[in-house]
């Protein structure tokens, strides 16, 4: 016997001797001071890990807008790994609520919990990804009671970086700049190819190839019961925020799962006791409202979403902070130097480098998956409980389906809305024949989405309007929204869903793939657009007429179109307003020439162009920039830090110069458009008749404010803007302008019309979310196309891109565009 277990334990050391550390393979130990591994190395210790161990199992899972590979590794013992896709269909058939109960009950105490483990998403916030490796290493190697446990209990499904792209370019930025005056300079581009920071919130739209990808391993192929999104940074001094989150509750999460956050919140709060590790904050910022980020939307989904954010100090570069820096109070009033209910431990300062953020967050990490471990019968059993309610729910109706019509005016649009639905895990059915429901008729080909169906709050979120309640801080002022208001998906991408209350009966076939609808040359149809680019790359002519009908070949009036000469702007700052706008112009295949500052300061700009689009930017910004030698106050240390000032090439904006080619530029007939933030450079600097009714920047006069809602508006459809919209429609908005005219009637003709093509409604304003103080523009001006020489000037009082989920709105920008560069018939 002694000598089989001195054999057993050479092996062992043997073999894991074999698994290299992350300091054998980086050469150099996750967190070190000014290193930061890139993504191929990362990756490249996975693959290593995978070879050298059966605890381990590496498999791409997509690609990144950029090209670059994705991976997931699932980490358990060896026996569970051989049965991956036996405990992967056994997890499924769980959540959807397949399973009678005896059945259930029986598939709980047989599977294993499912734990999602991701990092990097916010490039930025470079520790999450750093730890990856390490957190890895130790679920392979670790043999302490703990982590065998978790590795015969749980199966942990670890994303080692979630944005690859951002990840190689901060790395790669960080390299060049550590040393230099410039070393905690922010990126002059964005982390992600159209969003940056946005990334996380595109989890209910879809739009970005990560986020599909993702989506489709979390909510139709494994369904894990946490999923733990980390991020950095918190409030001040604190050094991880970790759940309870903090009001407002959005009441379509199910209670047992907002319970269910909130426990392992507090036992993850009791971990970092037992460590001695303080700063540990919870019930701050971060909300129960919003649906649309990473860890908010699998709460929909009757999962645990769990968020950290875990301090950062700039990069891979420490600091060291003085007591005299911790402040009395955090911003809600608490206090920050003496212990409270949600801080108790408070942090008074000392080093912090990303090594101490690795360590509080592998502290997180193995909170959660010991009590994953302890509990993995319960949290299965959860799920099919959850999903089972909430399908027995939807089946008493009230409401019973929401039925989506195709013979709606833009049927592509209502495709591509089912289609991020499904891509969510929602199920789709599509009816056979014609069937009868809330007293309609509906043609066959109609789409269903039943409410009795597992993932029916997310449904039901999307689909209904929201209404932000309104909780009174200390001060009497209604608590702001974390993210933004409302979402109403309907009402964002302009589609025509029917809510049925009560049961009706309909032959449905469910649809597993919904493919994209084919183009169409009706001005109401978004696709249309595509259509048009296509006709036009072809060399087919294309024309609209007086009334905006499509039409080609041979055609009188109107106006022939051509392929857009568009320029857009691009700050050095990593506008994410730009990004987005990118996304729509590559999505519907308009060309377009992005400029910089020293573009814009060159003459010629009308020959080369047609149009210039300013996404949403303060005037400031656009002009100025930030001038060399100035400390760039969005970098991680603040506007002391000494290294953080930008590089000569990303200083300065347009300057006078600019301004005034820009004006030239319109006078000799080309089209400025300006979105929200942006209309104060031209309203500010052009002589347009033209004033803001509302501040700049989001800050309201007259009390007005609006943190992210859907706003009733009239539309002027005969104009050529505003071809194929409907005349009343929807538009969000996050703050936003409404403007005046200022000519009297007389004088508003020729060379200097002012004409509004949409206006706030006049009543019944507010769709979805919260507004106040909606008197400052009920009625007003939301969209002015103003003469200006033989040009223009269009000014969007809103973002008709927003973030890519604006869809019924996307026209008026769109038209804009085409109609910069056609000619009159």
């Amino acid at each position: 016997m002694r000598t089989r277990f001195w054999i057993l334990l050479a092996l062992t050391t043997s073999l894991w001797a074999a698994v290299p550390t992350p300091r054998e393979h980086l050469g150099f130990t996750p967190g070190d001071e000014f290193k930061l591994a890139d993504y191929t190395q990362i990756v490249s210790y996975f693959q290593k890990l995978e070879k050298a161990s059966d605890r381990l199992v590496l498999k791409q899972f997509g690609r990144t807008s950029d090209g670059r590979p994705m991976y997931i590794a699932a980490i358990s013992a060896p026996e569970n790994l051989k049965q991956l896709e036996r405990y992967c269909a056994l997890n499924r058939r769980l959540a959807l609520g397949e399973a009678s109960e005896a059945e259930g009950r029986g598939l709980a105490a047989e599977g294993k919990a499912v734990v999602w483990i991701d990092s990097g998403l916010h490039a930025s916030e470079v520790a999450p990804a750093q730890q990856a490796p390490d957190l890895a290493w130790r679920m392979v190697t670790g043999e302490d009671e703990e982590t065998r446990r978790i590795r015969q209990n749980v199966i942990l499904l670890q994303v080692p970086c979630i944005n690859p792209d951002g990840l190689d370019w901060i790395v790669e930025w960080y390299r060049k700049n550590v040393g230099t005056p410039h070393e905690l300079s922010p990126m002059p581009r964005l982390y992600q190819k159209y969003a940056g920071h946005d990334n996380n919130r595109d989890y209910f739209m879809l739009n970005l190839e990560e986020t599909r990808q993702v989506s489709r391993l979390l909510f139709q192929e494994w369904f894990p019961q946490i999923v733990y999104n980390q991020h950095q940074q918190p409030a001040f001094p604190a050094r991880i925020f970790i759940p309870p989150y903090a009001e407002p509750l959005n009441p379509n999460i199910p209670a047992p799962v907002m319970e269910g956050i909130n426990v392992i919140g507090s036992f993850m709060a009791e971990r970092f006791s037992r460590e001695n590790k303080p700063g540990v904050l919870s019930y701050f910022g971060f909300d129960g409202w919003w649906n649309g980020g990473l860890r908010s939307v699998p709460a929909f989904h009757n999962m645990h979403g769990i968020l950290t954010e875990t301090a950062a100090a700039g990069y891979a570069t420490p600091r060291v902070y003085q007591a005299g820096e911790i402040p009395e109070r955090f911003s809600s009033g608490i206090p920050a130097r003496e212990p409270s209910i949600f801080y108790q431990r408070p942090w008074m300062g000392g080093r912090w480098s990303v090594r101490e953020a690795i360590d509080y967050m592998l502290t997180a990490d193995f909170a959660i998956l010991d009590l994953a471990s302890a509990r993995p019968s319960y949290f299965l059993l959860k799920a099919w409980e959850l999903a089972r309610a909430s399908i027995e729910q939807g089946r008493k109706g009230k409401p019973f389906a929401y039925v989506v019509p195709m013979n709606q005016p833009d049927r592509w649009t209502a495709v591509e809305m089912l289609r991020r639905m499904s891509g969510a895990g929602v199920e789709v059915r599509q009816a056979r024949a014609e069937f009868q429901a809330g007293g309609k008729s509906y043609p066959a080909g109609t789409y269903v989405m039943p409410a009795g169906q597992p993932f029916r709050p997310y449904l039901v979120d999307l689909m209904e309007p929201q209404k932000y309640p309104e909780i009174k801080t200390s001060g009497g002022v209604t608590k702001r929204p974390y993210d933004i208001a409302g979402w109403t998906l309907r009402m964002l991408m302009g589609v025509e869903v029917g809510r049925i209350e009560d049961p009706f009966d309909a032959d449905l076939a469910r649809v597993d793939r919904i493919g994209a609808a084919a183009p169409a040359l009706d001005h109401r149809d978004n696709s249309s657009f595509l259509k048009t680019a296509e006709l036009l790359r072809d060399g087919r002519p294309v024309h609209w007429s007086k009334s905006g009908e499509i039409q080609t070949g041979a055609a009188s009036g109107g106006w022939q179109l051509r392929r857009p000469r568009l320029a857009l702007y691009e700050p050095w700052t990593g506008n994410m307003d730009t990004g987005w706008t990118q996304w729509v112009l590559d999505t519907f295949q308009v060309p377009y020439t992005p400029i910089h500052n020293d573009d814009i300061r060159k003459s010629g700009l009308r020959g080369r162009f047609d149009s210039i689009l300013f996404a949403s930017q303060s005037a400031a910004s656009i002009l100025n920039g930030i001038r060399l030698g100035e400390r760039s106050t969005s970098s991680q240390r603040g506007p002391e830090a000494k290294n953080a000032q930008p590089r000569p090439e990303h200083t300065g904006g347009i300057a006078l110069a600019g301004l005034k080619n820009l004006d030239d530029f319109v006078r000799e007939g080309g089209m400025l458009i300006a979105l929200d933030g942006a209309t104060e450079l031209p309203m500010q600097h052009f002589p347009l008749p033209v004033r803001g009714l509302l501040r700049a920047g989001g800050e309201p006069a007259d009390a007005f404010y609006c943190p992210g809602s859907i706003l009733r508006m009239t539309v002027d459809n005969t104009h050529p803007l505003a071809f194929g919209m409907p005349s009343e429609a929807y538009l969000f908005t996050s703050g936003g302008q409404a403007f005046s005219p200022t000519l009297l009637d007389e004088y508003n003709q020729g060379d200097r019309e002012v004409k509004a093509v949409a206006h706030y409604a006049k009543k019944d304003l507010l769709a979805s979310g919260w507004v106040s103080g909606e008197r400052a523009v009920l009625g007003r001006p939301a969209l002015i196309h103003a003469r200006h020489g033989k040009g223009s000037v269009v000014l969007f009082g809103f973002r008709p891109q927003f973030r890519g989920q604006t869809f019924g709105t996307f026209k008026l920008l769109l038209n804009a565009i085409y109609w910069a560069s056609a000619t009159a018939n």
